[in-house]
């Protein structure tokens, strides 16, 4: 992959994503989606990217109306972050199917584009209801031949991790809230992610997938070492898993190990207020 364009760049995901893949030489297009002020978070970020010569920022609604693409792009469509910050109105659902999605399947076809989306896993559960719109769009893009893949994440962990998150939330010395939106069920380390989305890119993976970290009980084994209050009787919920194909993404580091990489970082970057 030489060149890709990230929905989301400043996303927990998508920075990860970017910074990994700008490391490899890849050219970035990096769309923001939040219209809120900037805060010292994304600004830690810029610092971080925005120097690499690979790297140009994108406005997202001048990025859709637009319609740059160029031959063998590999767009990333970060909406799990949304959903766990709860800023699903930031996507303009209606705006990204009808003015980019659908207006460009014909360049698309052409250009031999993929497109692979990052999705709560939570939304298994209703694939056929209340995300019906973006299901449907993504069918008809298959419809026209157009490589697509759809990850369905639990929670994802380490450095830059947003403060929506019960393990953010110790590591910060906050009061501990876990968000319905948090998948208490399983975690997967961000660089074993991000990993495996960077060499998916140069395969050929139209399908659904339902990614499970190999370590059993990671997101419990997690929350332990870091002495979270949860209830043990939590059982998980049925998902649609004949919709999907299970992936099993490898873990490369010890869960304690990724925790306290994820709490030096916060540490490092010198303030509970930027994140």
């Amino acid at each position: 992959m030489d060149r890709a364009v990230i929905l989301g760049t400043f996303e927990f995901i998508g920075f990860s994503l970017c910074k990994h893949l700008l490391e490899q030489g890849c050219e970035i297009d990096g769309v923001h989606f939040d219209k809120e002020k900037d805060g010292a978070l994304i600004h830690d970020k810029r610092l971080t990217i925005g120097r690499n010569a690979n790297f140009r920022e994108k406005n997202y609604s001048a990025w859709i109306k637009s319609g740059e693409i160029l031959k063998n792009d590999m767009i990333f469509i970060d909406i799990y972050d949304l959903y766990i910050r709860n800023k699903l109105a930031a996507l303009r659902e209606k705006e990204l199917i009808e003015g980019f999605l659908m207006k460009n399947l014909a360049l698309f076809q052409s250009l031999h584009v993929k497109i692979a989306f990052l999705l709560p896993i939570q939304w298994i559960k209703d694939i056929s209801r209340t995300h019906s719109r973006l299901e449907d769009a993504i069918k008809i893009l298959k419809e026209h031949n157009i490589s697509v893949s759809s990850f369905y994440l639990p929670v994802i962990y380490g450095p830059w991790q947003p403060e929506e998150f019960s393990f953010h939330q110790s590591i910060a010395k906050e009061r501990v809230v876990i968000s319905e939106r948090e998948w208490i069920y399983d975690a997967i380390y961000i660089d074993d992610l991000i990993n495996f989305l960077s060499s998916s890119a140069d395969r050929h993976l139209d399908e659904s997938y339902l990614l499970e970290s190999s370590i059993t009980g990671h997101w419990r084994k997690c929350a332990d070492y870091l002495s979270l209050d949860y209830n043990e009787n939590w059982r998980s919920p049925d998902l649609a898993i004949g919709k999907v194909t299970e992936r099993t993404i490898q873990c490369s580091v010890k869960f304690s190990d990724g925790l306290e990489n994820q709490r030096r970082h916060f540490i490092s970057l010198g303030s509970t207020d930027s994140l």
